[in-house]
């Protein structure tokens, strides 16, 4: 057998064992993967009623379930079968996650106790179970769904469980390289279903491209849904920084000015347009992988248009989104990261990203405004400095911390 032997405690077994008679668990237990044997605490009562609940000692409304038949249950089937990892299931209890049905795929044996009514003595809790799982915040008339949902998720880990074992590694929650994700959209036949289509993308056959589409839809879906599964991400302190001006269509500007304000960030500033050799991305690129002698460099495109398509509005999304793309080149992500500044208030649709923080961003991370302008939209002109806050603010949140002058003049 290749994966765990499960031992429930339940006053319903039947529930368990029905439920477990189908699918690929019921396969896996007919093929011998798993085990799982059911036990009901009415065989290890005492009384002729089979009595396995009584009234709360100090009052109050429900029965609990008696410590006696519980732990005689226990007992009695460690005795015949052995010693097992013993589970409580209970609202009032640490969450269960794919990160704890991994760990308990490594055990042997594993014991879940069900309890009902308002619940199983808590003597139990306390002397004779290895740990306490919850399923949610929420509650349940008994455990045996708890129970239930516990044994799906760790025994679909063990070989041979599921039909492609390649199932398992990217689907929401799996620990791959980059941390948890929830899992990209799958579609299938027809392509076309009353005018809702299939990406094109995954009806092209490129492979790498397929590829790439999943991971930044997982991204996408990740961060839209649930933004705490990917907790705080940082930019590299050893990742080079760059901070490149764009006056390409900027009109009338002083980009001395502008460039001596850039420069205050702390950070070396290139600029792209009338007077520089740098006249478009390629360019940049080029020059600055000849610089730094390395991978070839990210441009992170900075924007104030927080509802464009397309433009990223919390750092953590830009990071793991600029690592995406950078898997896909075989010299990583190591590259030095550049700050596109749209001086005259367009982005260059080559950047690898866009990004927009916002004012609120911005003064969370203690940068103030030294004027009421505030943000402006993208589609008009910045004036003098404006690119020079947008720049704070994204650094800011990037880095984790405020980067340069906290005050930025414009």
């Amino acid at each position: 057998m290749t994966g765990p032997t499960f031992e429930v405690f339940s006053l319903f077994p039947a529930a368990i064992s029905s439920f477990l008679e189908f699918g690929l668990i019921g396969r896996a237990l007919s093929e011998g993967r798993v085990a799982v044997h059911c036990t009901d605490f009415r065989e290890f009562t005492s009384d002729r009623h089979r009595t396995v609940d009584d009234a709360p000692y100090g009052g109050g409304a429900g029965m609990v379930m008696k410590i006696e038949p519980v732990v005689a249950a226990m007992e009695a089937v460690e005795a015949a079968r052995g010693p097992m990892h013993r589970i409580l299931v209970t609202p009032s209890a640490p969450r269960f996650d794919q990160r704890a049905a991994e760990r308990l795929a490594s055990l042997p044996r594993i014991g879940v106790l069900c309890g009902r009514y308002e619940g199983i003595d808590d003597r139990v809790r306390e002397a004779y179970v290895d740990e306490c799982i919850s399923l949610g915040d929420f509650v349940l008339n008994g455990g045996e769904v708890a129970a239930l949902a516990i044994i799906e998720a760790v025994a679909r880990l063990s070989d041979g469980v599921l039909g492609n074992p390649e199932s398992a590694v990217g689907e929401s929650f799996a620990a791959v390289s980059r941390g948890p994700w929830l899992e990209h959209p799958h579609y299938t036949r027809p392509p076309d279903f009353r005018g809702l289509r299939v990406p094109d993308v995954l009806l092209r056959g490129d492979h790498l491209e397929i590829s790439r589409w999943r991971a930044i839809k997982a991204c996408q879906r990740t961060w839209q849904i649930r933004p705490e599964l990917r907790g705080t991400r940082v930019l590299g302190a050893s990742r080079p920084l760059l901070l490149a001006l764009d006056f390409r269509g900027a009109g009338e500007i002083s980009q001395k000015d502008l460039a001596v304000q850039a420069a205050r960030l702390g950070l070396p500033v290139l600029t792209l347009g009338p007077g520089s050799p740098l006249r478009d991305l390629k360019a940049l690129r080029r020059s600055v992988r000849r610089e730094f002698c390395g991978p070839t460099p990210q441009i992170l495109g900075l924007s104030a248009l927080e509802t464009a398509p397309e433009i990223l509005t919390q750092a953590g999304e830009v990071l793991d989104r600029l690592e995406i793309l950078a898997g896909d080149q075989p010299d990583g992500s190591s590259g030095p990261l550049v700050l596109l500044l749209p001086c005259g208030g367009k982005i260059d649709p080559d950047v690898d990203a866009c990004y927009a923080p916002s004012k609120t961003q911005a003064e969370e991370a203690g940068i103030e405004l030294a004027s009421s302008l505030g943000m402006i939209e993208s589609s008009q002109p910045w004036p003098p400095g404006g690119v020079v806050y947008l720049a704070a603010a994204a650094l800011a949140h990037l880095r984790g911390a405020p980067v340069g002058p906290k005050r930025v003049n414009l």
